[in-house]
């Protein structure tokens, strides 16, 4: 090999390694984002689910449901006879 091309050789790795900093650096960045948002996300789902503790569940509001359904027609059926 030359000179020329060693020059050549060692100004690529160079580049690259330049290349291969900032990435990196891109990369750390992101990922601190990415945790930051994971964190508010996870606090918004907290609170939500603190919120719908306190209400009753879909099988309870069904059968709630239901009971006054069955209530309101023998209401009306004793009503009418």
């Amino acid at each position: 090999m030359s000179e020329q091309e060693v020059a050549d050789l060692k100004t690529r790795v160079a580049v690259l390694e330049t290349k291969d900093e900032a990435q990196e650096a891109r990369l750390n960045t992101l990922e601190i984002d990415v945790g930051k948002k994971f964190d508010r996300l996870e606090a918004k789902l907290d609170q939500l689910l603190q919120a719908a503790s306190g209400r009753p569940s879909w099988t309870i509001a069904l059968t709630i449901s239901g009971l006054m359904t069955v209530v309101t027609g023998l209401i009306v059926y004793v009503v009418i006879h």
